[in-house]
């Protein structure tokens, strides 16, 4: 576990996320209030899911049409505004799988391979974030 934890807010921009999973190769960060209460977390599955706003492979596609293409429009102009103003709120998994300081490794791991989940924030009885956990921590438990 990490007692490290970089978080974001709901209204963090979703190109800041994909730099700070990118930079620091995390594959998820959790998203807190104020109070640094968990409300939510973004993956790097949320950011390439169909489900949520910005759709990285949709994304792709449509950089290539204005390298291709010398493609300026409207269109492209608005998707592109659209995918700038997409905050972390909009594309966020709200409904986490979190454990505590308390959880054995053997029950993080059953999370990992049976809900199909990474990372897993740790949170206190208040909910607030004091640590994640990653698959690459229980990894590193066999070296």
């Amino acid at each position: 576990m990490s007692k490290d934890v970089v978080c974001v807010a709901p209204e963090t921009p979703v190109s800041m996320v994909a730099r700070i999973l990118y930079d620091r190769n995390f594959t998820g960060v959790p998203v807190v209030d104020e109070q640094h209460v968990l409300v939510g977390i973004v993956t790097e599955y949320d950011l390439m899911s169909e489900e949520g706003s910005i759709h990285i492979p949709t994304f792709v596609n449509l950089l290539n049409s204005i390298h291709l293409r010398g493609a300026s429009g409207k269109r492209v102009d608005q998707q592109l505004a659209s995918i700038r103003e997409t905050k972390v709120k909009d594309i966020m998994t709200m409904q986490v799988m979190t454990v505590t300081e308390e959880t054995d490794i053997p029950t993080v791991a059953r999370l990992f391979t049976e809900q199909r989940v990474n990372p897993l924030p740790v949170v206190d009885l208040k909910g607030k974030v004091v640590g994640i956990v990653s698959r690459a921590d229980v990894v590193k438990l066999f070296k």
